[in-house]
């Protein structure tokens, strides 16, 4: 199967909308992730691993297919991979390593766009389990403040499984002794909205709950526009403020934070479960795990709630990966997750279906240095008032980031002296000729995609797919 003989078996592994407060990643000071310290333990740890896109399906599309946003003219969540890759064509990396032989056996969320990210020429077996609904809980809820799919709070320990243990349930049948030539694919919905956990896992951060690192001590006041003025015109269009704004009035927002940290306690509950199984089954001594979070998330960073921003907490992600031949590492050099795809396909000695964006990261696990930045990409519509696209790109080196708008606005960081973005170097948009700062700025703009493809907007979500009936908990799709 392999060209590396160690490696019998693959489990790439994902939790959705997990920033970088995880303990391996010294971020939020509560959060609880015992299992991802002992996954740290054992594997390389990317200190610095971004998204190529800050929302969920342009990047898992990147990731998954190995090309970058700005080839691909995948975007937004409003946009299916099958828009640029039809449905049949094995050209992801789970395909791949179908068309090479490999069991490929999935369960969760791997894909973005539920069913209709779903590909059966991809799988052997695929399990496929309902998104769990909830009754309003947070008071901002219940008045209606937030959207359909924004919620947060705790439930009680009585409540059944969520869709994600559901889903573990399945996967755990799967992980057996004995297993050779497997691909694993798993993907927890924890800990995107609505943040909802059992009590227990409530009761593993104790309050008060601090604010997130980079407020440096201050309390979070969404109309305190010190910060978020200083930013360039196009910045401030993309930064969403309305959550924050919501939890702040309803006096919930420490609740809010509670609940995300519940959350990645939940999520990190179900990396223990699958670790202890590869264990329990002896396949920790032959397979291969990759474990990613699609893109980081923001609580009130420049104000910015969600997602969708080019800034360091929107685009820094947990990336380990564990080779049972290699000992525990940490590499400081910024990756992307587009490195995914190119590192399996070497490993298992695919084929390539077409040009790859990323590079391959065993080299780096082996303790060798020199590769290249770390580039993302983001667009947003606006409305009004004629519908308009704005696309801005970054480029994340070890020292500096660089933002760049469709404007030609600019921002530039440097995270030697300030990790948490707070002192934007370009001021007035005006740099000074000859500078060091013009120096850098030009540098790093070169690194940036000169002409990306423009957005795909046309919809063709591929047909015939599977169906369910209403109320079903969970179906095997693919047998």
């Amino acid at each position: 199967m392999s060209p590396d003989p160690k490696i019998k078996n693959i489990l790439l592994l994902s939790l959705e909308d997990l920033n970088d407060w995880i303990e391996p990643l010294g971020g939020h000071p509560q959060a609880h992730t015992p299992n991802l310290n002992r996954l740290a333990k054992m594997a390389t740890v990317f200190e610095h691993a971004y998204a190529a896109a800050p929302a969920c399906s342009p990047s898992r599309t990147s990731t998954l297919f190995g090309q970058a946003p700005w080839r691909t003219g995948m975007y937004s969540n409003q946009q299916s991979w099958a828009l640029r890759y039809p449905a049949g064509g094995r050209r992801s990396i789970i395909g791949q390593a179908r068309d090479a032989g490999m069991e490929t056996i999935g369960a969760g969320k791997v894909f973005h766009m539920g069913l209709s990210g779903f590909d059966t020429e991809d799988w052997s077996q695929f399990f496929h389990t309902e998104i769990d609904t909830f009754s309003k809980t947070s008071k901002a809820a219940k008045q209606g403040l937030l959207g359909p799919r924004t919620d947060f709070g705790a439930l009680p320990n009585s409540a059944p499984p969520q869709s994600d243990e559901r889903n573990l349930e399945f996967m755990k049948t799967r992980l057996t002794r004995g297993s050779e030539n497997k691909f694993w694919a798993f993907g927890t919905f924890a800990p995107h909205l609505p943040f909802m956990a059992r009590q227990e896992f409530f009761d593993l951060i104790k309050p008060p709950v601090e604010h997130p690192p980079g407020f440096h001590g201050k309390a979070f006041d969404p109309d305190d526009l010190g910060e978020f003025n200083a930013l360039p015109p196009s910045a401030r269009k993309l930064v969403q403020r309305q959550i924050g704004r919501t939890v702040y009035r309803t006096g919930e927002y420490q609740d809010f934070i509670h609940s995300y940290l519940a959350c990645i306690a939940y999520a990190d509950h179900i990396v223990g479960q699958l670790l202890d199984q590869l264990e329990s089954q002896g396949l920790l001594e032959n397979t291969m795990i990759i474990f990613w979070s699609d893109h980081g998330l923001q609580f009130g960073e420049k104000l910015a709630f969600h997602k969708f921003t080019l800034w360091e907490r929107a685009l820094r992600v947990p990336l380990m990966v564990y080779h049972p031949d290699l000992p525990a590492r940490r590499v400081t050099e910024p990756v992307s997750l587009l490195d995914i795809y190119p590192t399996l396909q070497n490993l298992l000695g695919l084929s390539s279906p077409h040009p790859f964006d990323g590079q391959d990261l065993m080299p780096l696990t082996r303790g060798n240095t020199g590769r290249g930045n770390a580039i993302s990409m983001w667009e947003r519509f606006t409305s009004k008032p004629v519908i308009e696209s704005h696309m801005a790109a970054s480029v994340r080196t070890e020292k500096y980031r660089l933002i760049r708008y469709d404007t030609g606005q600019l921002e530039l960081y440097d995270h030697e002296v300030d990790p948490f973005e707070t002192n934007n170097l370009i001021t007035d948009d005006v740099v000074s000729e000859g500078s060091n700062i013009e120096k850098v700025c030009m540098e790093l703009i070169l690194q940036l995609p000169a002409d990306p493809e423009p957005p795909l907007l046309k919809s063709n979500v591929p047909k015939n797919l599977p169906t369910r009936k209403p109320g079903e908990r969970g179906k095997t799709l693919i047998h």
